[in-house]
């Protein structure tokens, strides 16, 4: 499972006033219409708690540059470490923290958990979007990783290629 190679994203939420988040990499698109997407929890994990009752979340895909916020709220800064200091925090429609600068943020609400041992499967409807043409932070080999690009002219033409 190490060797797969994934986006990373800030899962949050906020309940009775008070925000909460966690880093994921395990979050991929269910179906577009109605727009879903699935989230996988840890339940031991306070955020998880916190996700159920409040009924909604933002999964915000982390642009290349914001590997320190990952860290935050993966708690490598540690247990105290004030997660939501990193970064500049706005809302859409649920109320959940979206993060400015993210390469994609998918406000949620919370309509389906569906249990697997130690983690729960949170399906989301996705009732807003925002998109920034940034590259994705990602997560492989137990590292963090950035796409590796090269402008290539063939035909007289530019393209983008990447690079292993």
């Amino acid at each position: 499972m190490a060797q797969h190679v994934s986006s990373v994203c800030v899962v949050t939420t906020v309940y009775e006033g008070k925000r909460h988040g966690l880093t994921a990499t395990a979050m991929c698109a269910v179906c577009a219409t109605p727009p879903r997407l699935l989230v996988c929890v840890n339940k031991s994990g306070m955020s998880h708690e916190m996700l159920g009752k409040s009924g909604v979340f933002c999964v915000n895909v982390l642009s290349d540059h914001q590997d320190k916020i990952a860290k935050g709220f993966a708690g490598m800064l540690g247990k105290t470490f004030d997660r939501f200091s990193l970064g500049e925090w706005n809302e859409l429609v649920t109320g959940a923290p979206v993060l400015a600068g993210s390469a994609a943020a998918f406000d949620c609400r919370l309509v389906q958990v569906i249990d697997q041992f130690s983690h729960s499967i949170m399906i989301g409807e996705v009732v807003a979007v925002t998109n920034k043409t940034q590259d994705p932070l990602l997560y492989g080999a137990r590292k963090f990783r950035n796409l590796r690009k090269h402008i290539s002219e063939t035909s007289g033409k530019a393209e983008e290629l990447l690079l292993d």
